[in-house]
């Protein structure tokens, strides 16, 4: 079949546009350790990607002799706003290819389901914040209290750029995020290798070695 002329692409944030997967999976790992936490890292980092803070407490729960504290997830911000001050750089040619999709005049939108707060400070300290202001095109779903996979954040992200999803390129980097592009009927992309995940999806996302190989696309 063929592909429909792509008229707006909307981002995931972390992983997708700024390098703060592992970042933020050590911050949080680091606290529950402290805390009692017996799950290994490397196990823990594999299950971090794409999932909301109570998802990731459910299963550091699952390997600690206690629940975590109600203060957990206010010290886990704390402690990955420091990790992104000190750390975080954008994905390799973010910068390039917002510019590239600024000039041509292609309408871009970011749908994350981290809060606004920690999108705003990532893309801000990686340079990228100012591609999704004026208007407003920055989508939270702690804001819309809607989570992917659940499609409706992408949804929203597109009626707001008034583009029909079958014109949207959504572009992603974990399982859930691609599930809900692909749930909501956009042309899906991913920067990890379709190959690799734990589950097929109909119709398949292209990958893309570097952000750059979307520009083909287009």
């Amino acid at each position: 079949m063929m592909k429909k002329e792509i008229k707006a692409v909307i981002f995931d944030c972390d992983g997708t546009l700024v390098d703060s997967e592992v970042l933020g999976a050590k911050a949080m790992h680091e606290i529950a350790a402290q805390y009692g936490c017996s799950m290994p890292f490397d196990a823990f980092n594999q299950s971090y990607t794409g999932r909301n803070m109570a998802l990731n407490i459910e299963t550091i729960n699952s390997f600690s002799e206690t629940p975590m504290p109600e203060s957990f997830a206010t010290e886990v911000r704390a402690a990955m706003a420091i990790k992104f001050a000190e750390e975080l750089k954008e994905i390799a040619g973010a910068t390039a290819l917002l510019t590239h999709l600024h000039e041509r005049g292609i309408p871009v939108a970011v749908a994350t389901n981290g809060p606004r707060a920690k999108a705003e400070q990532t893309l801000g300290l990686t340079g990228l914040l100012s591609f999704f202001q004026n208007p407003d095109r920055l989508f939270s779903a702690y804001e819309h209290h809607t989570f992917k996979p659940d499609p409706a954040l992408f949804l929203l992200a597109a009626a707001s750029l008034q583009v029909a999803p079958e014109h949207c390129a959504a572009v992603e980097d974990s399982l859930s995020g691609l599930r809900a592009a692909v749930r909501a009927g956009m042309q899906t992309f991913s920067l990890v290798d379709v190959d690799s995940l734990p589950e097929r999806l109909s119709p398949a996302p292209i990958y893309l070695a570097h952000l750059s190989e979307l520009e083909r696309h287009l």
